[in-house]
């Protein structure tokens, strides 16, 4: 006798709780910390991330932009990030192609592979000038790794 399996997958979006239409994952209880993700809606316009969010009568801090949380959000124009945020997680922002400006805050010591890939209309980036790991050297409009001299994202 043969038995056939097929495993089919699914796209669910899986998101802890949400909060002002921001969708977040509890990354650790213990330190209180969450990462924004994809949710039910696609982020559209102009997205504030706020520093902190109260959820269950505790405040937790956002430190990570997800895996693919902003992915195929055509019509997100521009995001703010908040100073704590440390990590910007691969695909983060990749295909939205009216993203046209995004800051990223001092804290980011990790951009992720692909996270603005196909981002066609990001036209003001800027990194904050104490980041110690990117940088915008001379306003380039660029995200580059200062360490290896690589270009993560904007002009070439």
């Amino acid at each position: 006798m043969t038995v056939v399996v097929l495993l089919c997958s699914t796209a669910v979006n899986a998101y802890d709780f949400e909060v002002d239409g921001i969708y977040y994952n509890i990354l650790s209880l213990e330190d209180l910390t969450v990462e924004v993700t994809s949710g039910g809606n696609k982020y559209s316009g102009e997205v504030i991330i706020p520093s902190t969010i109260t959820y269950k009568t505790k405040v937790l801090t956002v430190t990570e932009i997800g895996l693919e949380a902003f992915k195929k959000c055509t019509n997100l124009i521009s995001i703010t990030l908040p100073a704590g945020v440390t990590s910007i997680r691969d695909y983060a922002f990749g295909y939205c192609d009216k993203l046209a400006s995004i800051n990223i805050p001092e804290g980011v010591t990790s951009i992720e592979s692909g996270a603005f890939s196909d981002c066609s209309s990001l036209t003001d980036i800027v990194v904050a000038e104490g980041n110690q790991t990117y940088d915008s050297r001379g306003g380039c409009n660029a995200i580059i790794e200062t360490e290896t001299n690589t270009l993560i994202a904007g002009c070439s």
